[in-house]
């Protein structure tokens, strides 16, 4: 199945943290992994890195796809084995575990993490990650 979804990225060359290397990989590989299996067709999706600071690196991750209107489901993403529809299985949905991973991984690198609806359409996150 064609998804037609554009990656885009607005990184420095040069961007250094003192990083678990799986866990950094797993951070970005879940949201994309996400955005791929739960956004929808013909979407973006966008990382940045949109600020920084003596300790931290922050970032943003977005995509254009359908987001999460409801504000209960979007405080619970970050849970282990939540999912959004409740009637995925492994097969269709995941484990309910990617996001939660990210959390984690964001948290042992000492950084925050947060995820709001667009009011383009999609979700973003904002992430920091320590230097």
């Amino acid at each position: 199945m064609k998804k037609n979804i554009n990656m885009s990225w607005q990184l420095p060359e040069q961007l250094s943290i003192h990083a678990n290397p799986s866990l950094l990989n797993a951070i970005f590989r879940n949201l994309v992994e996400n955005s791929i299996r739960y956004a929808g067709e013909d979407i973006r999706i966008h990382i940045s890195l949109f600020n920084e600071d003596h300790d931290f690196y922050h970032f943003s991750y977005y995509d254009t796809g359908i987001g999460i209107a409801n504000e209960d489901q979007l405080n619970r993403i970050f849970e282990r084995f939540y999912r959004i529809q409740e009637g995925r299985t492994r097969d269709t949905g995941g484990s309910g575990l990617g996001l939660s991973i990210v959390k984690n991984a964001v948290l042992f690198h000492k950084g925050s993490i947060t995820a709001k609806t667009r009011k383009e359409g999609g979700l973003e996150f904002l992430f920091s990650l320590k230097k």
